[in-house]
Parts: structure tokens; C-alpha cells; sequence
């Protein structure tokens, strides 16, 4: 069973489109938030987890499992997935 895959993104940001794409591309299902689209108490909270899995908040913030990565590392990535 592949691991599970949560990104927390922003819209704008390219770094977020590249990694999403590269998981489309490889088939890969993904969970994702654009954060920059959320408000209020919910975007609080989203920040909040963020922060648990990167201190600096930075995007996109890729979790694959248990493995966390911060910015789209395709050789990291794909080391996570097994791909």
C-alpha cells in the first residue's frame, strides 16, 4: 500500500504547482490544501499543523508517510514514494 500523501500548498506559488504536477504525473494520489485560500480560524489551524511539520511555514510542505519534505525535492520525492 503506498504511503499516504498530504501537501499543503499556496496557489501562487511555483514550487507547489511543479510538485503537484509531478504527482499527477506519476499517478499519485495526494491531499491537498492551498493555504493562501483558506480564512479565518481555519486557515489558523492549517498553519498550526504546518508549523508541527516545518517551523519556517514555508510551501509547499510535503508529507509522504512519516517523511516530511520541505520544497518540491523531485529525488526526495520520489526516494518517499518508492518511485
Amino acid at each position: 500500500m503506498p504511503p499516504k500523501v498530504k501537501i499543503f500548498t499556496l496557489s501562487t506559488c511555483s514550487h507547489c504547482k511543479a510538485t503537484k504536477k509531478f504527482l499527477n504525473e506519476n499517478g499519485i494520489t495526494f491531499e491537498f490544501i492551498d493555504v493562501d485560500q483558506v480564512q479565518g480560524t481555519q486557515r489558523e489551524n492549517i498553519l498550526k499543523e504546518v508549523v508541527k511539520y516545518n517551523p519556517q511555514r514555508s510551501f509547499p510542505t510535503i508529507i509522504i508517510g512519516d517523511k516530511i519534505i520541505v520544497g518540491f525535492k523531485e529525488d526526495d520525492i520520489r526516494e518517499a514514494l518508492g518511485i
